[in-house]
């Protein structure tokens, strides 16, 4: 694997042409239109989306393809494989060669003298008038999603980070470039904007299957204790300041909700979260966390204890008189109209 990266700036730019943007129009501003009228693209921070997949050939095109499409102008794609035993790699490959060619390519990883690791990685970058994605590909075993994902931490140079895994995918092609101009008119036209913030997360769409979804709101980020214990958005809806991330990785100890134990960790250490009223990424719930699992309820309390000894007794209780009847009776309904029901009587607020 490839030594650590250090953040990489965009094309030096002179001074910020950006002008304050006044609160009244922040809150109206709702198309490109009216969003390029008052923000210099020149001020849109570098981000990298680091996309983690282990055997996911029938998947990995569609997330990519999502990745690519965006119209924001300085991203970089990090793919981490898991030493796919499909043709996952050779499907990531192929994708990445034919967009630009290879900048960096090695096959091997020495860990020491005694143990070497397979390992294939390349670098690419496809440059076009408007924008410029580098990739990183990496392929070699790894202990777990969270792993992964570290692994992807390590090879960032942007400011942001977003988990965008396989199988899941931004809601539009412009979805980043929205999501980081208000950001951007935030920042300008001050109000509540902190310029520490540590966590930008939006809304989601739910893909139960092809022909049902619905959008889950994300709790604002006023809301009092709103990630206290569990955060309450998407995953693939944030991104998290790189430098935060390098300091607080995910945990490998968790198989499911490492995720959760990150946030919630950010949130009581008082890191500043911001809501953007954003359609960010559709999720699909086939996902690894999507199932409700004894695994996951065990890190949920291992995690909520932290901040309230008394949190495994109030979520074992929601499971017993909520969680668990509510599953059932999910199960009982048949297939074809499930996903139906879950739109109509699911909720659509974290």
């Amino acid at each position: 694997m490839p030594k650590p990266s250090a953040p990489i700036s965009k094309s030096p730019v002179a001074e910020s042409k950006t002008k304050p943007m006044p609160q009244k129009m922040l809150d109206s501003a709702t198309n490109q239109k009216e969003i390029k009228a008052h923000i210099n693209p020149s001020d849109l921070p570098k981000v990298s989306v680091i996309t983690v997949v282990y055997n996911g050939s029938d998947h990995i095109i569609q997330t990519m393809d999502s990745v690519i499409n965006q119209t924001y102008p300085y991203i970089e794609y990090i793919l981490i494989d898991g030493a796919s035993s499909d043709n996952t790699r050779s499907i990531i490959e192929s994708k990445i060669t034919h967009l630009a060619p290879t900048i960096k390519l090695d096959n091997t990883k020495k860990d020491n003298p005694n143990n070497t690791i397979k390992s294939y990685y390349l670098e690419a970058s496809y440059i076009t008038s408007h924008k410029r994605i580098d990739f990183k590909f990496l392929s070699e075993p790894d202990s777990g999603i969270y792993d992964a994902m570290n692994k992807g931490i390590d090879l960032a140079s942007g400011e942001w980070c977003n988990f965008m895994n396989c199988g899941d995918r931004f809601y539009a092609n412009d979805t980043i470039y929205e999501l980081f101009m208000r950001f951007l008119m935030m920042q300008k036209g001050g109000g509540s904007y902190k310029p520490e913030i540590a966590v930008i997360y939006g809304d989601t769409q739910i893909l139960y299957d092809k022909n049902h979804a619905k959008i889950l709101y994300a709790a604002p980020h006023h809301k009092k204790n709103a990630h206290k214990y569990h955060h309450r958005f998407i995953h693939q809806s944030a991104f998290i300041a790189t430098q935060t991330l390098r300091y607080h990785k995910y945990d490998t100890h968790f198989k499911i909700a490492g995720d959760t134990e990150l946030f919630t960790k950010l949130y009581n250490q008082h890191k500043p979260f911001l809501h953007i009223p954003v359609v960010v990424a559709i999720f699909n719930t086939e996902g690894v966390s999507a199932q409700l699992s004894i695994r996951m309820f065990q890190e949920d309390c291992k995690i909520g204890f932290r901040y309230n000894p008394l949190f495994p007794l109030f979520h074992t209780l929601r499971y017993i008189f909520w969680v668990i009847p509510r599953t059932c009776v999910r199960n009982l309904i048949p297939k074809k109209f499930r996903a139906k029901a879950r739109i109509l009587f699911g909720k659509h607020h974290h």
